[in-house]
């Protein structure tokens, strides 16, 4: 059956979808497939539904925005809207700023307001959830179920899992299956075993500060903008985002920044910096909580010598802090099996977090799903539509990154903006052909 065909059919019947993680992207497409009357099971690995506080501000993005207008039933405000960008010099003076409006939010915000909409969810951030209309899908959020395998046969995908609290293993069959689990995708190592995250060569020390503890001169720089500072090896930005109630008022409000620090994967630096309080090492994130005092001591003394005065107070009065690699991986298709099974999110491609467009990421597979399904374009065209945005996302994240660690004439910096410009170029000229194409 052409990839395309059988999406034709989804008018007619409801689909039995599969989606295999239940992160923001997860969540994400299983709600716009819940609205759409389909019948959606998230399989995720976790063993509860809580989540611990994951410390991490977010972007939503334009796509991102689009999404709640269209599917969020909650109502209340999930995130605050921030005119732009200032940056400071070591005196902590405004150099510039860069109006470009943001809507900033966390992890925890999303998650929480996505699983209220998926299967009502109830919890501090979202105690009242909304009740299924009579139009939706049914919905199932299956804890402690790791994929392991995926097949095609006779027009139906199967997954395989294994159960991670009662033990042993099980199958389900589904119309579609969505791959969303991550960065270190299961599922994308059954289809693409090559494919694996790859080290950038830095890493991003983060930490959070309650607002009620910074001073006032500080809060004053956080209260409204995005705060950048640039310095030998590195950067730092900082932001407010919402507080642990998922309070957006000032005072209430978490004050979260990233440093990021290039640390060669070699380097003895980085060892150290990635061993915990027990001596375990860690690849991509050591947790909060389990930084080594001596470590973070040394950072904090290096800290006093480069930083300027607010984003020193965040650092200094951070109790938590965390460290996490920043790592590159891009698969090379999304679409598998005629189109019943599609990679989305960080299992898709993982982007660099200069830009905070991962979110936003997620949201545009999303969008252009619920236009396969409303008949409006074809799979054909939305793999090739999430792969051209996916480049253009990745590339330009290289090139932020690239500019604020290297300056316009670091080689890095110059070899990504060719690139960015050539993508562009030839995505124009791939689509002029298309639409040549679609004519004849």
């Amino acid at each position: 059956m052409p990839p395309s065909a059988w999406w034709a059919m989804a008018d007619e019947k409801p689909l039995n979808v599969i989606i295999i993680g239940g992160s923001l992207a997860g969540l994400m497409h299983g709600v716009m497939l819940k609205r759409h009357g389909h019948n959606v099971r998230i399989l995720d690995r976790s063993l509860t539904s809580a989540r611990t506080d994951q410390a991490a501000g977010m972007g939503t993005g334009p796509q991102g925005r689009e999404f709640f207008e269209q599917h969020d039933l909650f109502g209340e405000p999930y995130c605050f809207a921030c005119p732009g960008f200032q940056f400071l010099d070591k005196d902590a003076n405004i150099k510039r700023t860069l109006n470009l409006p943001l809507n900033l939010t966390s992890w925890n915000v999303l998650y929480y307001r996505l699983r209220a909409n998926f299967d009502a969810y109830e919890s501090e951030f979202c105690p009242n959830p909304p009740s299924a209309s009579e139009t939706d899908g049914s919905t199932v959020y299956d804890l402690a179920k790791r994929a392991t395998n995926v097949a095609y046969a006779d027009n139906l995908v199967t997954v395989e899992f294994e159960d991670l609290i009662g033990g042993g293993e099980g199958s389900v069959h589904a119309d579609l299956v969505i791959a969303a689990d991550g960065s270190n995708s299961s599922v994308r190592n059954c289809l693409l075993p090559s494919t694996q995250p790859t080290y950038s060569g830095y890493v991003a020390w983060r930490g959070t500060v309650p607002e009620s503890e910074a001073s006032q001169e500080t809060r004053q720089f956080f209260d409204k903008r995005f705060n950048a500072f640039t310095m030998k090896r590195g950067y730092i930005v900082g932001y407010a985002m919402p507080g642990p109630d998922a309070s957006l008022n000032s005072g209430d409000r978490l004050l979260n920044y990233v440093w990021y620090f290039n640390c060669p994967s070699s380097s003895s630096d980085f060892k150290e910096n990635m061993t915990d309080i027990d001596g375990r090492t860690h690849r991509n994130t050591l947790p909060a909580g389990k930084m080594r005092p001596d470590i973070w001591s040394k950072h904090k003394a290096h800290a006093a010598q480069v930083l300027t005065a607010p984003f020193l107070e965040l650092v200094n009065k951070t109790s938590e802090p965390f460290i996490s690699t920043v790592n590159d991986c891009t698969a090379t298709q999304a679409s598998f099996f005629d189109g019943r099974l599609l990679l989305v999110g960080e299992a898709l491609t993982l982007l660099r977090p200069h830009t905070g467009m991962s979110f936003n990421h997620a949201a545009v597979s999303c969008l252009l799903l619920k236009k396969v399904l409303t008949g409006e374009i074809d799979m054909v065209q939305w793999e090739r539509e999430v792969l051209q945005y996916r480049e253009r996302t990745m590339l330009l994240a290289i090139v932020v990154g690239s500019y604020f660690q290297f300056g316009i004439f670091g080689p890095s910096f110059l070899l990504g903006v060719i690139k960015l410009g050539f993508a562009i170029f030839r995505q124009q000229m791939e689509k002029l052909s298309w639409r040549l194409q679609s004519r004849l």
